[in-house]
């Protein structure tokens, strides 16, 4: 099926509102003898809010399903506002045969040049990911080296706004982990040990083998 996506946000006075897009868009179907199939539209909807347009998502299961021959949108800011989505649509859409065309821009990817230009916004969206993944992991050292709370707050701990500060019940506990296991307890010796005294977890879980041994284990490592 080939598929119209249209939107508007709810900015007053917006060039090219739905009735003018939707002009331009069967003007170009016509003149390339394209059969529209359905036309989605999310109507007074931000392009950065992704999740909230109902249209955009519609039109994005839709590919997923691999029913959508071609994509048809008056421009790339009205299909998205973030080049990162846009970037990773148009890798979906290359993954399941879907063509996409962008008037404004000239954007055909059912034409050599098209099929360059998404090539070449396939290689921004991976590279953009690597970048991303590359500033997570460096701001993720940074907040171990500097005692920052990252990811979730290890037992022993509490959270103070974004730093770590020792929890004096919880680190008296560790010790007596440790201690038991010295004496030669096993980690399920020591979680029945815990559960007898009715000790709970971070989460006021039960204590199991795998907890302790996760604890103790991640206390070494801090």
């Amino acid at each position: 099926m080939n598929i119209c996506y249209l939107r508007k946000s709810t900015k007053l006075g917006q060039m090219n509102s739905l009735d003018t897009q939707k002009k331009m868009v069967k003007d170009y179907c016509s003149f390339n003898e394209i059969e529209l199939d359905e036309i989605i539209v999310d109507d007074g909807i931000s392009g950065s809010k992704t999740k909230d347009r109902l249209g955009y998502c519609k039109v994005i299961d839709l590919i997923k399903q691999g029913v959508v021959d071609k994509v048809i949108v008056l421009s790339l800011s009205r299909w998205s506002r973030s080049s990162l989505e846009t970037l990773k649509s148009i890798d979906l859409m290359k993954e399941h045969n879907t063509e996409f065309v962008s008037l404004k821009e000239n954007v055909d990817s059912s034409t050599p040049m098209g099929k360059c230009i998404l090539g070449i916004f396939g290689s921004l969206y991976q590279m953009e990911l690597e970048n991303l993944r590359i500033r997570t992991k460096d701001t993720l050292r940074f907040k171990k080296e500097s005692g920052k709370v990252y990811g979730n707050v290890p037992y022993g701990f509490d959270r103070v706004g974004d730093d770590l500060v020792e929890n004096p019940k919880e680190k008296r506990l560790i010790n007596k982990m440790r201690k038991l296991k010295v004496e030669g307890l096993s980690y399920n010796q020591i979680s029945e040990y815990l559960k007898r005294n009715r000790h709970k977890t971070k989460k006021g879980g039960v204590w199991n083998k795998s907890n302790v041994y996760s604890v103790m284990k991640n206390h070494i490592n801090i």
